[in-house]
């Protein structure tokens, strides 16, 4: 009896696949407009992409940002927007399999140069709906970010293809943007991309006039913050909330040698969980870093608290309030109870 083959016949020959799969993914990277910077023995940095890390025997990459890795097809797929097919026949036409060994020089960490904000788009329409609907920020929140020039939608021309991505700002005392971190406008987008020559020590403010800073690590975070204070009928204007853009302290120094007059650090690190280092032991990245800075700050003078999200972050406490719309505000009062110092 003849045995019929379920599914769709694989499109490629297993010669193919092979190939495929064995192409050298810097070589690759760099065929496809990607950057890369030395970093250590095992691994090479790609450059404005926060935490990204291509393996040097060109068999995959690890993302410390999203904590977790792939192969040469997830990466095409993760940070070329392509369909899994589009990925493989993307690797398929590349000239990166003929090289066995990585030749791409590295380049060396020049000085930074001048940052760039990314083109505006013609309105703001498709981030305010993300931010206000899937994320769940407040409207009056994201106006006046949109209002300051510290959010905006951008409008990118990559390979042929419009991109649209929500553009968050920071700036020096002067008023100068200094930094700029890209984000795909969609639940479902991993998109995640400094613009080149961004500067980290000048991170993403949200302005207060009280004498406390509240710390996050990404700006989604500070304006969820924001909304949960303001559902709890907390005064969100009142005060400083600074993103980091990373897991770093860089912002809030650069912040408070700027505004000497705050004298009180809230820190909101991610509650990582699920963390681990990279041999499998369990590491809350974010906490574990909480503890060291609040210890740092506390030594030179300041009046220093930790305050944990009862989920990963601040933005997954206020989506998951809308799971259940009747208890919202609730909900909401009952995670900041005792979280407000």
């Amino acid at each position: 009896m003849e045995v019929k083959q379920r599914g769709r016949p694989m499109p490629f020959t297993e010669e193919q696949m092979q190939q495929i799969y064995q192409t050298n993914i810097i070589d690759f990277a760099v065929s496809n407009g990607f950057e890369i910077e030395k970093s250590d023995k095992a691994t090479v940095h790609v450059k404005n992409y926060r935490g990204l890390y291509l393996f040097r025997h060109g068999r995959g990459y690890y993302s410390f940002t999203e904590e977790k890795g792939g192969n040469i097809v997830e990466f095409a797929m993760n940070y070329l927007g392509l369909g899994k097919l589009d990925a493989m026949e993307r690797i398929l036409g590349s000239r990166a399999y003929e090289q066995t060994v990585h030749i791409v020089a590295v380049r060396e960490k020049a000085e930074r140069g001048k940052m760039q904000l990314p083109p505006r788009d013609t309105d703001d329409r498709r981030v305010f709906a993300y931010l206000t609907k899937t994320r769940k920020i407040d409207p009056e929140i994201v106006q006046a970010m949109m209002k300051q020039g510290k959010v905006f939608q951008s409008r990118q021309e990559v390979n042929g293809r419009v991109r649209r991505n929500c553009a968050f700002v920071g700036y020096d005392s002067r008023g100068t943007p200094r930094y700029c971190a890209l984000r795909g406008p969609s639940a479902d987008s991993s998109f995640r991309q400094d613009m080149e020559n961004s500067d980290k020590t000048y991170g993403f403010l949200m302005e207060g006039r009280s004498r406390r800073v509240y710390e996050f690590e990404a700006p989604i975070d500070a304006m969820s913050h924001a909304t949960l204070c303001k559902l709890h009928g907390i005064d969100w204007r009142k005060d400083y909330r600074i993103s980091e853009g990373c897991l770093s302290d860089k912002a809030l120094k650069q912040f408070l040698s700027d505004h000497p007059q705050v004298r009180e650090i809230v820190l909101c690190y991610d509650n990582d969980m699920d963390g681990k280092l990279a041999d499998g032991t369990p590491h809350n990245h974010g906490q574990v870093r909480a503890a060291q800075a609040k210890a740092h700050f506390e030594s030179l003078g300041y009046t220093v608290y930790i305050q944990t999200p009862a989920q990963k972050d601040f933005n997954k406490v206020l989506t998951s309030l809308y799971e259940q719309p009747a208890h919202g505000e609730q909900a909401a009062a009952d995670e900041m109870d005792g979280q407000e110092p």
